[in-house]
């Protein structure tokens, strides 16, 4: 409108940027960038380009950038970002066309699917009913361990994997479905434990009824999240089970028990083994990928579109936060030949260092995960090296791989370049 300079509106920008980041939220307060019109047109337009030029310049952690990514975005958005991202900028790259086939799959409109935003950690709402709750998070490995020191007490024994996998799935379904009556009791009292006022005078509804906005005071919406923690660590345990004792039969069931009951003590080798092992989660291993499919299933069975006190549907969420580290620092050792303590798999990737093959076998593994199993989300996280994501070629790369996550059914995928 010619009331200000560019130059003036950047400093502007880096004022804007400074006190949001200010805020210094540790889960990296979000804000997300882009998506699609109804013409089919691209939202990134100039504003948008100094927006991202000056948080780029300002090398702020955070807020976290969160990119849609899809058809209408234009090269130059792609050209910028993906140079932000190896240059180790706080940026998160999510699909637009996989999310909307996600948010389709929910009962949700094209446009309300067309129109989504992103929240929180990597989430997606529906415009006008951002109120989502986190309901509860699971640890999906600690049943292994349960059941390894059920083994080892004599408490039970398995005739084969499949008795053994058998097992794994009831106690953890047992411990998601006991999560969400948590959640659902919690969540009957949530206006008055945990009212949330500012929001609720932004919400038509919920100032016309005086309800809260978290508590039937938005039409849409009102949906639990469950977290499902260590999903990668969960296959490569059930992996290792499958090989050492029911195939290779080289240690019963029992003494693995107690080998792990004793942190590997006095089995380095075979520790090292088992933490070296090729069939893992994120080596495009047919049987560790499909054995992932059914855990994935089987625990959406347990979640997703079930009623949640609140008006609306319980959704399962394969990121993890920070509750990796502080879930694995519980957990006992496992099969996998992670030790007593150690962090448990992160979001949907593999466990660390557990992805030997390349980045084409990870994105393979990944990409075989059917998203509506998780429709809150399921990032991954892939690391680069440096040389690997240099020049031209090193762009053409990093969004070949985005695109063919996405293309394949991925909702976010971000880089961690070192």
């Amino acid at each position: 409108a010619g009331r200000t300079t560019e130059a003036e509106f950047r400093m502007q920008l880096r004022h804007f940027w400074w006190q949001w980041g200010s805020i210094d939220n540790h889960y990296g307060q979000p804000v997300y960038f882009g998506g699609t019109k109804a013409d089919g047109t691209t939202e990134y337009n100039e504003v948008s380009k100094m927006l991202l030029e000056v948080h780029d310049e300002l090398n702020l952690p955070t807020p976290k950038v969160h990119l849609k990514m899809g058809k209408s975005t234009p090269d130059w958005v792609w050209t910028k970002t993906l140079d932000m991202a190896r240059r180790q900028r706080s940026v998160t790259f999510c699909g637009e066309e996989p999310h909307w086939r996600v948010i389709r799959s929910m009962g949700y409109t094209e446009e309300q699917a067309r129109e989504f935003m992103v929240w929180g950690c990597y989430e997606w709402a529906i415009r006008d009913s951002a109120n989502d709750t986190f309901g509860a998070a699971v640890n999906v490995v600690k049943p292994v361990e349960t059941l390894m020191a059920d083994a080892a007490a004599g408490r039970f024994a398995a005739d084969g994997f499949d008795a053994f996998k058998r097992l794994y799935l009831q106690r953890t379904l047992a411990t998601i479905a006991e999560a969400r009556r948590f959640a659902e009791e919690d969540e009957k009292e949530l206006g008055e434990i945990n009212p949330s006022l500012l929001f609720s005078l932004s919400a038509r509804l919920s100032v016309e009824t005086g309800r809260d906005a978290y508590c039937g005071g938005m039409a849409n919406g009102n949906n639990t999240g469950i977290w499902l923690i260590g999903i990668g660590s969960a296959v490569d345990s059930l992996m290792a089970v499958r090989e050492l004792v029911f195939e290779r039969k080289e240690v019963a069931l029992a003494e693995l028990g107690r080998i792990l009951a004793d942190d590997w003590k006095g089995h380095e080798v075979l520790r090292l083994r088992m933490q070296r092992a090729k069939r893992k989660w994120g080596n495009n291993d047919p049987d560790a990928n499909a054995l992932c499919r059914e855990l994935a299933k089987a625990f959406a069975g347990e979640i997703n579109g079930r009623p949640n006190s609140r008006g609306g549907r319980f959704k399962a969420h394969g990121h993890s936060a920070r509750w990796h580290y502080s879930y694995g620092s519980g957990t006992g050792a496992t099969p996998d030949g992670r030790r007593r303590g150690e962090e448990l798999s992160k979001n949907i990737s593999p466990t660390m260092g557990a992805d030997t093959e390349g980045l084409t076998a990870l994105i393979g593994s990944a990409a075989s995960l059917d998203a509506r199993d998780l429709p809150g989300d399921m990032p991954l996280d892939v690391a680069l090296l440096p040389g690997t994501a240099s020049g031209e070629k090193g762009l053409a790369l990093m969004r070949t791989l985005i695109e063919t996550y996405f293309g394949n059914g991925g909702l976010v995928i971000q880089f961690n370049v070192h």
